[in-house]
């Protein structure tokens, strides 16, 4: 294994493998003869486990550290442990050799070399951004598109999507599996770190937001008589209301009107409100019930919402 990811890492024209290790030991030595800009780092060592490899290296030598393993969910215990500890990024082992999960390695990997601004990718120096999306019918589809035009360090992200939460459940894996970003359910009192992506659970528990001690946090409470959706965009929006400015927001296809009142308050409030064209919606209904509302500042194709709306809050971390 170690041998097959070597040769597919130095295939990759961005990138130049300098050196592999079979033990912590040997890893040791190689880093300090190469001093390389990424390290992977798989979880299973002889001698070493990974999850105390990093500990150490994060103490006596940091760096950007992609970890490896065969089982290594990104949610799970052991890939929360290695992101507290500093780990860039956790991926699992490509078990079949597509092209695709190469690549997805691979841009992990140079996502992880890009993190210390070296590159000349436009850098977040406003963390106090967040992202949100609500969607209904054909949302599934549409995130799809959006979710990996964003950067992979960028704001966090929130999602209301009108669907039972199992679908949810089997939604949030898939993106999981296929974006380099940690993706998971909006649990309570969450603190969203950048490049979260987190989905508003079906689970008559609305999902809201408040910004306080320098973060965005999770908050829910029960849902109310009168809400018709649950997660309701409305109510994810207009949590987030208060702190408008730092919000960048869009409205994707689906039926009725849920998110126009919410967008509303977020764009008197400063926020940027995009909605999804007509003619790449599935069902044009809540884009356009926002549109009536004058909430919206520009509508875009989906294959256009991620770029434009990072490229707004870039815009407008700079000006700040």
């Amino acid at each position: 294994m170690r041998r097959w990811l070597g040769s597919m890492i130095a295939a990759d024209p961005r990138l130049e493998l300098v050196g592999t290790a079979a033990s912590a030991q040997e890893a040791r030595r190689i880093i300090k003869e190469t001093n390389p800009d990424v390290l992977t780092l798989d979880v299973e060592m002889p001698e070493m486990d990974g999850i105390e490899f990093l500990s150490h290296l994060m103490r006596l030598r940091p760096m950007p550290v992609v970890m490896l393993s065969g089982a290594l969910r990104k949610n799970g215990e052991q890939a929360k442990r290695a992101r507290a500890l500093g780990a860039a990024a956790c991926v699992q082992k490509p078990t079949i050799p597509t092209p695709e999960a190469l690549a997805k390695l691979c841009d992990s990997i140079v996502a992880a070399a890009r993190q210390d601004g070296s590159d000349d990718q436009p850098r977040w120096h406003a963390t106090d951004k967040v992202i949100l999306f609500g969607a209904s019918t054909g949302g599934v589809t549409a995130l799809e598109t959006i979710l990996p035009q964003l950067p992979v360090h960028g704001p966090p992200v929130v999602v209301a999507q009108h669907m039972p939460n199992g679908f949810l459940d089997r939604f949030i894996e898939r993106l999981d599996r296929q974006l380099p970003q940690s993706v998971d359910f909006a649990e309570p009192d969450d603190r969203l770190e950048a490049g979260d992506i987190r989905i508003a659970p079906a689970i008559d528990m609305q999902t809201t937001l408040n910004w306080h001690s320098g973060a965005w946090h999770v908050r829910s409470f029960p849902r109310g008589r009168e809400d018709r959706f649950c997660p309701s965009v409305d109510v994810l929006f207009g949590s987030a209301a208060p702190w408008g400015a730092q919000v960048g927001a869009a409205l994707l296809t689906g039926i009725g009107n849920d998110g126009a009142k919410g967008m509303l308050m977020l764009r008197r409030n400063g926020a940027r409100t995009l909605a999804q064209s007509e003619r790449s919606c599935a069902v044009y209904g809540m884009p356009a019930a926002a549109l009536a509302m004058d909430a919206v500042e520009e509508e875009c194709d989906v294959e256009n919402i991620g770029t434009r709306l990072s490229d707004l809050l870039i815009q407008d971390g700079q000006t700040a």
